[in-house]
């Protein structure tokens, strides 16, 4: 059975920009995998924030689909700004 974790709205920024940076090519999948749990991507892939799906394999390392280049939604794109806004090293 598997338990929910609940994720704060910092894990869920980090997210966010890590996602965001994935998308853009800053980063490779790998450093994906190291900078966001999977709990931090389920939580993601839920909030509406991106159009994104994520499953945890049985080695533990997750798997992850997304939408290309519309996999951030209009509301994430909004969320992005706000964080760089209010924490500009975060970009």
């Amino acid at each position: 059975m598997d338990v929910a974790q609940k994720i704060s709205q910092q894990e869920l920024d980090n997210a966010l920009v890590a996602f965001a940076r994935y998308k853009i090519g800053e980063i490779k999948v790998f450093d994906l995998e190291q900078v966001m749990s999977f709990e931090a991507g389920q939580a993601l892939s839920e909030s509406g924030l991106v159009r994104f799906s994520i499953t945890k394999m049985v080695s533990g390392r997750y798997r992850s689909s997304d939408e290309g280049e519309n996999a951030i939604t209009q509301a994430g794109r909004d969320r992005l700004q706000l964080i760089r806004t209010v924490a500009p090293w975060q970009k």
